[in-house]
């Protein structure tokens, strides 16, 4: 099926500004919202200062070639966020999500997929798109090139040990400002330990994989009372459960259902996902 994944999981906040500065901040040419940030990782719960953004991504996929020992898989991705503004995620239970949207961005692109060897899967990819603020002047064009890669270290016991990497050559260039280049580095290990039970009468592995992050270029989030706030750094802790066949939801498949917890100097927060990006 050409739908592959639509994952609406949680909410993803970013970093912003001062609290107290809400009502005006969103006119503000320095109000916080990082167009590469938002795009890149979906659908999770980020904090920065005191003020926060929310961004439900919905990364939709298509298959346009299915991958063969002869030849490279080949997927569009889609992946449209929105985001709101001063979102208190305490209001969730009471009141859902906020019913105004204040940004919006449509990141296509395609990625090949491909089994270099019996163990190492290989997924280059380029993406470019936009970002927009409803309501305001602000706007960015987005873009990222990199590869994604999954090369399997061994087993031992029927717990699968894998080495999970990531690198991104990617920027934005927001609307009367200079281009931002950005570029990542990904790393971790992907631990899957089977359970021995089943669910829907499927086997249920859990997974574990911490990933550390490095920006060769700082990436940042400013704050009204501090421009400076960048980062460098940051440590994610992944926890899935995954099942050895995708199951069904709404005719979509999704194989795990996981949260990871990411934190830096100054960014902290956590994502839900249904898919892994290694």
């Amino acid at each position: 099926m050409w739908w592959r994944r639509f994952n609406v999981l949680g909410l993803f906040l970013v970093a912003a500004c001062n609290a107290n500065a809400q009502t005006d901040a969103a006119a503000d040419e320095q109000q916080l919202f990082n167009w590469y940030y938002a795009a890149i990782y979906g659908t999770g719960v980020y904090r920065a200062g005191d003020r926060t953004v929310a961004v439900l991504q919905a990364p939709l996929s298509f298959t346009l070639r299915e991958r063969s020992d002869e030849q490279w898989g080949l997927r569009l991705t889609l992946p449209v966020s929105l985001g709101f503004y001063d979102f208190d995620f305490d209001d969730l239970v009471d009141q859902g999500l906020p019913d105004r949207v204040s940004t919006i961005s449509v990141l296509p692109g395609l990625e090949l997929n491909r089994y270099i060897t019996a163990r190492w899967l290989l997924r280059p990819y380029f993406a470019a798109g936009a970002g927009w603020e409803i309501g305001g002047d602000e706007a960015a064009w987005i873009y990222d090139l990199g590869a994604r890669s999954r090369f399997r270290l061994g087993d031992d016991r029927g717990t699968r040990f894998s080495l999970v990497n990531w690198l991104s050559l990617a920027g934005y260039k927001p609307s009367g400002g200079s281009r931002e280049t950005l570029s990542l580095f990904a790393i971790g290990v992907d631990v899957e330990v089977p359970t021995g039970k089943t669910m829907f009468g499927r086997p249920i592995t859990v997974s574990i994989l911490p990933i550390y992050y490095y920006y060769f270029t700082e990436l940042n989030f400013a704050e009204f009372t501090d421009p400076e706030n960048n980062v460098r750094e940051e440590g994610e802790i992944a926890l899935s459960l995954l099942a050895e066949h995708p199951f069904r939801v709404l005719g979509i498949n999704v194989d795990r259902f996981g949260i990871a917890i990411r934190t830096s100097a100054d960014v902290s927060g956590f994502r839900l996902f249904t898919s892994l990006p290694f």
